[in-house]
């Protein structure tokens, strides 16, 4: 009995050991968690919606401009005057070149005609027989900046200084308000004033051009 008791202690840490084997073989090792053969593609990310694009605000329009000041008549005290004589074929009649610059500060328009006066050396206006004609053609309303000019032609006729009705003067007076009188013309090609040889018997004035071209083509 006694040995009997010793063989089956010594087989009990061998069918110990069996008993473990058979239960680690009969239990199926689990596989790895988390991976596959191929890596999942990642998800694109969620494309968020454009945000609304707001109209763009209405564009005004641009306010009208206010009406321009009215551009004044230019006036005798801002203007000069420049009387050129021009070249004669002869005779009895005298042709001459009015330049008018705008002497002032600020623009001014001139429209129409100037007036001339033949002046004695006593300062006196000398009557002369007048006309203002549409020569070279119907005034022209010219804005003259300062420095700006505008320009006509006038013509006379010579007469006898020795007659008595035969107007002679030494210098020319320029206005733009008047028929008279007004401001002394500078002259150019004219007798020398002090020997009051500037004679008209009738003087015919022509109409203010923006531009010399013409104006004593008549």
């Amino acid at each position: 009995m006694r040995s009997t008791a010793r063989q089956l202690l010594r087989l009990l840490p061998a069918v110990a050991i069996a008993a473990v084997a058979a239960g680690c073989a009969g239990t199926p090792s689990p596989s790895p968690v988390g991976f596959s053969s191929s890596p999942a593609a990642p998800s694109a990310p969620a494309v968020s919606e454009s945000p609304a694009v707001s109209e763009s605000p209405a564009v005004s329009e641009s306010p009208a401009a206010p009406a321009g000041k009215k551009i004044g008549a230019c006036r005798t005290q801002d203007m000069s005057a420049v009387v050129g004589m021009q070249p004669s074929e002869g005779g009895s009649t005298s042709t001459a070149m009015v330049q008018l610059t705008n002497k002032g500060g600020s623009v001014c328009e001139v429209d129409g005609w100037a007036s001339f006066s033949l002046v004695n050396a006593a300062g006196e206006v000398v009557e002369v027989k007048t006309e203002k004609v549409e020569q070279p053609g119907a005034p022209t309303a010219t804005t003259l900046k300062a420095g700006g000019s505008a320009w006509a032609g006038i013509k006379w006729k010579n007469c006898d200084k020795g007659s008595s009705d035969c107007p002679t003067g030494n210098t020319l007076r320029f206005n733009l308000e008047a028929d008279t009188d007004g401001k002394v013309a500078e002259l150019e090609g004219f007798p020398a004033p002090e020997k009051s040889n500037i004679t008209m018997g009738s003087l015919q004035i022509g109409s203010l051009q923006p531009d010399r071209q013409g104006v004593v083509a008549w």
